[in-house]
């Protein structure tokens, strides 16, 4: 009898076990699951946050490089490290008292295109030749804007029957020299000063200008081939008595530069 008892007890504690082991295994199974829900995957959410926002990054930045498609190759490379950097690519506008009427449409539209806090467009207009360009010292207010890339138009038509076309290139050269001395990662685009209406010697000061920048490898931004000719009458139409560009001749000249700085 006394067995029995004993064996009757031991399967009786058996049985317990078990019992008890299987609720514990289903209280943390709903435990387990619970906080699996609780938290949403919140685990894989988190963990993809940063890979999505990692992929946004970089659809950016290709969005960003291909409106900059027809800028210089060193600009493009420069551009993309300012993305990476998370500072804006600084771009200068300098030329003649011109500028004052196709530079700021092209600033808005560039400025628009890509953002400001991307692209930052500043402006520098003179009203002089090249010659007092130098002598005024504008090369080290232009170096001190700290642009990545510089758009220049060197006031030939202000040089024109005062400044030889030689001594104007002198100079070009000088600033550019002074202006990557501080900035040697600067990159220089160069352009014509506007078309006039029957010009002469002025042409083969501009000849010169181009051939300049061909030999030293510097893009040249030739707007004139979206207006008028110059023997043209139409001409005057874009111009004021002045022979500054008017609202039509600043449209054309804008259209052109955003044409090249904000590809599609």
């Amino acid at each position: 009898m006394k067995n029995f008892l004993l064996t009757i007890l031991a399967v009786g504690c058996a049985v317990v076990l078990f019992l008890g082991n299987m609720h514990w295994k289903e209280e943390t199974a709903v435990s387990v699951e619970d906080v699996e829900r609780s938290s949403g995957g919140a685990s894989v959410a988190e963990s993809d946050a940063p890979v999505e926002e990692e992929a946004d990054s970089n659809g950016d930045a290709e969005a960003i490089l291909k409106l900059a498609k027809n800028w210089p190759e060193e600009a493009q490379l420069r551009v993309e490290k300012r993305i990476a950097e998370g500072v804006p690519f600084k771009m200068a506008f300098v030329g003649s008292n011109a500028l004052d009427s196709w530079a700021p449409l092209s600033k808005a539209a560039i400025e628009e295109a890509y953002g400001e806090e991307v692209v930052s467009v500043s402006l520098q207009g003179f009203d002089g030749t090249t010659a007092d360009y130098t002598n005024e010292n504008k090369a080290a207010d232009l170096a001190a804007l700290n642009a990545d890339l510089v758009l220049l138009e060197p006031f030939t038509l202000a040089d024109n029957g005062v400044i030889r076309i030689e001594d104007s290139l002198l100079h070009i050269s000088n600033w550019m020299d002074a202006v990557q001395a501080e900035n040697p990662d600067t990159v220089f685009m160069l352009q014509p000063s506007q078309p006039i209406h029957l010009a002469g010697y002025y042409l083969t000061q501009l000849d010169a200008l181009e051939q300049f920048a061909n030999e030293q490898e510097i893009v040249y931004l030739d707007h004139w081939t979206a207006w008028p000719g110059t023997q043209e009458d139409e001409l005057l139409n874009y111009l004021t008595d002045e022979n500054l560009p008017n609202e039509e001749g600043a449209r054309v000249w804008s259209e052109f530069v955003n044409g090249v700085f904000v590809g599609e």
